[in-house]
């Protein structure tokens, strides 16, 4: 009989231990790559309708190259999704799209859904998009400010800011548009900058930073009603003095830039036996990377109340060696994120101490300068790109020099999107025991009717 009750419980923490190491040694059962450029612009340009489409918006400032940075990317299909935020003048397409595999290295970008749908000062248009994100249910969501002119002395209003849905699968690209309240989202000073989509049984839910210089926090957008909220926390998503100073490649920017960067971690399941996820975030002006369970999030009543009613909720992980701009979660919790003044990519796996894991991937300050934003398209490859956002800003943009990068690796990641689904009951079903702890569980039941 002890024998017995020793083999059941080998049993039970092998499958824990199996759990717990099918993550922490995710990223490293794969052969990993270097990061590598794919395609590299000293400008940006567009398929045109026609050469007489392109002269006449040249000719009207429409169109002036030197003003169009790509900020965004995601993937979907055969198609890298890239965003151009209308911070200047002179954005014809503020969302395009060009091929995953390479044709060439500058690619022409093709606006998306169409160049109607990038007309400035039509509401049913996009207007100014920084981030879009792509959920398991192929629904793309866009964050539209609809203030376009932010870099400029007098930034305009055009449209009330906006989350816009597209369903991808059926391939009529036709735009759902929400304009957020006024009073949750105001069109004068937000600055919508990032999201994550929470899919799950309960609905559908995105939690945006706004980087509002003004009024900063996280909006949380439920789909099934429209409904949205603002949560803010004066100390976790404001900028600190000590990080608004950045110096890259012998040039520098001071940027007093509010929350920013936002992930999501996998699901778990409570003490209490409901399911939760982690959210991540970080200004950009900051060392700090801090956590909050997306329950709090989903909490209206927090909303009602005043700026440190989160305090009790928000976890500072620690600091990082510099400050960060984008980030993003893959399916087993390993967090890619880029270091700006180091030049470099790093990941951490968020089974770990956020302290002592982090991992250079990456580093070279010719090809990596300012790392934006990541994805992960669906043969495990992780791209990135890298937009020399300080010359943009001082608008020091010039164009005999590469400009904007995408890097490549396979990392054997995917997103964040794909996670397991702990809702689902097929989690729970006896296929989903870790394989050890299944063949001691049944070398203990042996024991038991022999």
């Amino acid at each position: 009989m002890m024998l017995l009750v020793f083999l059941i419980a080998l049993a039970a923490a092998a499958a824990q231990n199996d759990t717990q190491t099918a993550r922490t040694s995710s990223t490293s059962a794969v052969r990993r790559e270097q990061f590598r450029v794919i395609y590299e612009w000293t400008y940006i340009d567009y398929e045109w309708e026609s050469q007489e489409q392109q002269k006449a918006f040249l000719n009207t400032s429409r169109y002036i190259p030197q003003n169009v940075l790509i900020s965004g990317i995601n993937f979907y299909g055969e198609s890298l999704f890239l965003t151009m935020p209308r911070m200047l003048d002179g954005v014809p397409a503020t969302l395009a799209t060009i091929p995953v595999l390479q044709t060439n290295t500058a690619p022409k970008l093709k606006p998306f859904p169409s160049w109607s749908d990038n007309t400035i000062g039509n509401c049913n248009a996009l207007q100014f998009v920084q981030n879009v994100e792509i959920d398991r249910n192929g629904i793309m969501w866009i964050l539209d400010n609809g203030r376009v002119g932010t870099l400029t002395p007098t930034p305009d209003p055009k449209c009330p800011p906006s989350i816009v849905l597209i369903d991808m699968k059926s391939g009529k690209n036709e735009m759902e548009r929400i304009p957020f309240p006024p009073e949750i989202v105001n069109p004068n000073t937000t600055y919508l900058n990032d999201l994550v989509v929470d899919n799950r049984g309960d609905g559908d839910y995105a939690y945006i930073t706004d980087n509002s210089a003004v009024d900063p926090g996280i909006i949380i957008f439920r789909r099934s009603d429209k409904k949205s909220w603002k949560l803010r926390d004066s100390q976790s998503m404001m900028s600190v003095p000590e990080a608004t100073f950045f110096r890259i490649n012998g040039t520098n920017v001071n940027l007093p830039v509010n929350i920013d960067g936002i992930a999501l971690g996998p699901q778990f399941k409570r003490n209490d036996d409901k399911v939760d996820r982690t959210v991540y975030y970080s200004p950009l002006s900051s060392f700090n990377l801090y956590a909050i369970n997306a329950s709090v999030l989903r909490n209206e009543s927090l909303a009602q109340n005043n700026k440190n009613d989160l305090r009790p909720y928000v976890v500072d992980l620690g600091t990082k060696a510099s400050q960060t701009d984008g980030m993003k979660m893959d399916s087993t919790g390993v967090l890619f994120f880029g270091l700006i003044g180091n030049s470099t990519i790093a990941e951490w796996n968020s089974t770990t101490d956020f302290r002592t894991g982090q991992r250079t991937i990456a580093r070279d300050p010719t090809y990596i300068q300012w790392v934006d934003r990541f994805t992960f398209d669906d043969r495990g490859n992780t791209y990135v790109v890298v937009n020399r956002l300080f010359n943009f800003v001082k608008q020091q943009v010039s164009l005999n020099e590469i400009n904007y990068r995408i890097l490549k690796s396979f990392t054997g990641s995917k997103s964040y999107v794909f996670g397991d689904d702990l809702t689902s009951e097929s989690q729970y079903s006896a296929a989903s025991i870790p394989m050890v702890g299944a063949s001691l569980l049944m070398v203990a039941f042996s024991f038991l009717l022999a």
